[in-house]
């Protein structure tokens, strides 16, 4: 198991900003050797752009890079989950700033444990 934060300075839409968090995940995914069951989501928005013929989109360099990352480590493709059963994501992501850049492999961080057992019961 591991945990990644990550900050980013700029204005982006929600779209792209949850694609650039995707694509972060999976390049970290990438980094430290991890094959990975499915990448999972909490917009169906994004699930559902993967799933098209993406070419004209003006996220289509984002939406390459995230589909190619889950092609090369994910065993299935990108999953819709409820936001219910995506709280570890929106808790890192709510004190990002905090965190600036950190990770975490082999341990979970104390403040996330009530969040991802609340995620491993969705």
């Amino acid at each position: 198991m591991a945990v990644f934060s990550r900050t980013f300075t700029g204005n982006f839409a929600v779209m792209e900003a949850e694609l650039i968090a995707l694509r972060e995940g999976l390049e970290f995914a990438v980094r430290h050797n991890f094959q990975l069951e499915a990448a999972e989501v909490d917009s169906l928005s994004i699930v559902q752009e993967l799933k098209s013929a993406f070419i004209f989109s003006p996220l289509a360099e984002l939406l390459h890079d995230v589909s190619t990352l889950i092609h090369t480590i994910c065993q299935a493709p990108c999953q819709y989950i409820p936001r219910e059963g995506n709280c570890v994501a929106h808790e890192l992501a709510s004190i990002s700033f905090s965190l600036s850049n950190s990770f975490w492999t082999n341990c979970i961080p104390f403040f996330l444990s009530p969040h991802i057992r609340g995620d491993l019961t969705q």
